[in-house]
């Protein structure tokens, strides 16, 4: 799924029983049995089958299946945030700028991996994605509405609604979009990821400046 090989975050117990190599094995295996939207047919037995380790083994280190799925996508998702983290302060101080930058990296990047997208708009509710403290996706919430209010107070961004509503536009529209071409693989093999990026930013745009 990713060309880079995150460490993964675990709860503090003792680690002596169980190798790295292990642990990658089984997050390479809870994502490919929920990127195919198996998340409630697939149950501890099953993923512990497959990865070649003893269902205890998942219990002591994760406890459900709702924290393994957590820990397993958890170094994505904060490959993502330091990617935003990165690019942000790499733009200027202009909100629709930062906007433009924010809105392109985590677009681009769910696109760019599929089976993360899927677990993550497919699988995982979005009442725990937003209330749930594991879910490194609050950093990005609070970011775009940091950007958000900051364009207000430029100017740029229109001020006849509240930056959650504006907030809640956006994401909801770029959820929706994701989620409809996770529908349809055969568009992400062809697509030119910044070329759509830029589009959707152009589509958007009167949502925000009004």
């Amino acid at each position: 799924m990713t060309d880079y090989s995150p460490e993964l975050t675990y709860p503090k117990q003792d680690r002596r029983t169980i190798s790295p190599e292990m642990l990658e094995k089984l997050r390479v295996t809870v994502i490919e049995f929920f990127s195919q939207g198996l998340f409630h047919q697939v149950g501890i037995r099953d993923i512990a089958k497959k990865a070649g380790v003893g269902p205890q083994t998942i219990y002591k280190y994760f406890g459900n299946k709702d924290s393994l799925i957590f820990a397993c996508i958890l170094p994505d998702l904060a490959h993502l945030e330091e990617e935003v983290r990165q690019k942000i302060d790499q733009t200027s101080g202009n909100a629709l700028d930062q906007l433009d930058t924010f809105l392109t990296t985590v677009v681009s990047f769910y696109l760019a991996h599929p089976q993360l997208a899927e677990i993550v708009f497919l699988s995982i509710t979005a009442r725990q994605r937003t209330i749930d403290p594991q879910f490194s996706e609050r950093y990005l919430v609070k970011l775009l509405e940091d950007i958000l209010a900051q364009g207000q107070q430029q100017g740029c961004v229109r001020a006849d609604a509240s930056v959650m509503d504006l907030h809640d536009t956006l994401s909801g529209a770029f959820s929706q979009y994701i989620t409809r071409k996770l529908t349809e693989p055969s568009s992400l093999k062809t697509m030119d990821i910044a070329a759509e990026c830029q589009r959707l930013i152009r589509l958007t745009r009167p949502l925000i400046t009004g």
